[in-house]
């Protein structure tokens, strides 16, 4: 049978200066993608996935994949091998229902996931190339999120870039209260970012290498926030107590030259949060006296949620999602067993007609009521008779059995003979 491959890497087994190297997005991917698989791509701050529904040798399929992110990230594939996983059939499904969910992000149950597989999915719905089956996995994955989302207290779990300023917040001496906070960006992050310092009571001044687009993704947002241009960064870094990067830049925004400029002339340490893929931020500015520095990497480690009821809701979603995955693996199962059935029962159909047919001349005395009758009689035999195939191979689905194996024994059941001379042979 068809099954889903996922080939990638994430926070889990790839550090931060192998992730920044993979940054792939949807134009590129479809650039480099493999012609003969169906795939979407999933592409966050943590992790970038490639996900495809396979009909053939997985193992095959899984080697292009790894080579065709190698060449869409424009890297070596041997640089970047031992930290991609591989996973197949009912692994990859219960795989995607836990990113979907939240479970397997950096920050256990955050939200923000949920919007990107979203818009993974959007991406997919717009290509004709993205079968009809990859978009049904991603659409239940999602609402499978929905429904662990919905039954435990996951949801309550902040987004990265809010639990970023929650750590960020308490390494600024005397808190962020009233002092003036920078983001730099405009995307999702930067926004979740600058709602999270209004929220701690921080003046908030938002840079953009384009302004206007600040205007706007800001407009509907509680709190006034200054828009400034990226160009005044060098001013903002004298004047703010905490820096946030969360641009969607392909390299550093802020360089060593510019942090060790505004170091000088400061009077207090500074505090930076770089929770962008590439990071936005030089790291060699970690090493600067009055600075610190938090990425992506530092967070996992500061962010654990370790209370006994924190864990519990965790086991209680695994659960969920592993029910979950179940459930999609059925769908699928009975997506593939039906065209066999349709294949059955138009054969059976095709049969009925043609007898009718070569017995019209010795019905041709009959009333058009009698010969609904007949239509109608013969109609239920049919039904009947499929009724015990059908089953069989639904049965099959839901035991997981080998469909091709099943499907092959039924027609060859039902059809001992060619289908146009099997009826004339027989009735002679």
């Amino acid at each position: 049978m068809p099954s889903l491959v996922m080939v990638g890497l994430s926070h889990h087994a790839a550090p931060l200066e192998v992730r920044e190297r993979v940054v792939v997005d949807e134009a590129t991917w479809r650039t480099h993608a493999p012609a003969r698989h169906s795939t979407l791509l999933l592409s966050t701050c943590n992790r970038v996935e490639v996900y495809a529904w396979i009909d053939g040798h997985t193992q095959r399929a899984a080697r292009s994949l790894m080579r065709s992110l190698a060449r869409a990230a424009d890297v070596r594939l041997a640089d970047i091998e031992p930290y991609l996983t591989v996973r197949r059939g009912h692994d990859a499904l219960l795989h995607l229902v836990r990113v979907a969910s939240g479970l397997d992000s950096l920050l256990v149950g955050e939200e923000q996931i949920r919007g990107q597989v979203r818009a993974a999915l959007r991406a997919g719905e717009e290509d004709e190339r993205v079968s009809a089956t990859l978009r049904g996995i991603f659409q239940r994955a999602i609402e499978s999120a929905r429904r662990i989302r919905g039954t435990t207290r996951l949801a309550q779990a902040p987004s990265i870039a809010a639990a970023g300023v929650m750590v960020a917040r308490r390494s600024v001496a005397g808190g962020v209260h009233g002092q003036l906070a920078v983001v730099l960006g405009a995307g999702v992050m930067a926004r979740a970012a600058a709602e999270a310092l209004l929220a701690s009571g921080a003046r908030v001044r938002m840079l953009n290498r384009t302004p206007s687009h600040a205007e706007r993704v800001m407009a509907h947002v509680r709190g006034a926030i200054e828009i400034d241009s990226l160009a005044n960064l060098p001013a903002a870094l004298h004047e703010a107590v905490l820096v946030v990067g969360a641009t969607a830049a392909r390299s550093s925004v802020v360089s060593l030259a510019e942090v060790e400029r505004a170091m000088r002339t400061r009077t207090q340490p500074l505090v930076v949060l770089d929770i962008a893929v590439p990071r936005d931020v030089d790291p060699r500015v970690r090493a600067l006296e009055g600075v610190s520095l938090i990425d992506l990497d530092d967070l996992e480690r500061m962010c654990p949620i370790d209370t006994p009821t924190r864990r519990a809701e965790e086991e209680r979603a695994e659960m969920l999602a592993g029910e979950e995955a179940d459930r999609l693996a059925r769908w699928l199962r009975f997506r593939a067993v039906s065209p066999a059935i349709t294949e059955l029962r138009t054969y059976a159909e095709a049969v009925r007609t043609a007898e009718l047919r070569r017995s019209a001349s010795r019905l041709r005395d009959l009333t058009p009521e009698q010969i609904e009758a007949v239509d109608a009689l013969t109609s239920g035999i049919v039904n009947k008779l499929m009724h015990g195939p059908t089953v069989a191979l639904r049965d099959a689905a839901l035991s997981q059995g080998n469909l091709g194996r099943s499907r092959s024994r039924i027609l060859r059941t039902l059809r001992p003979t060619d289908t146009s001379r099997g009826s004339r042979g027989r009735t002679a």
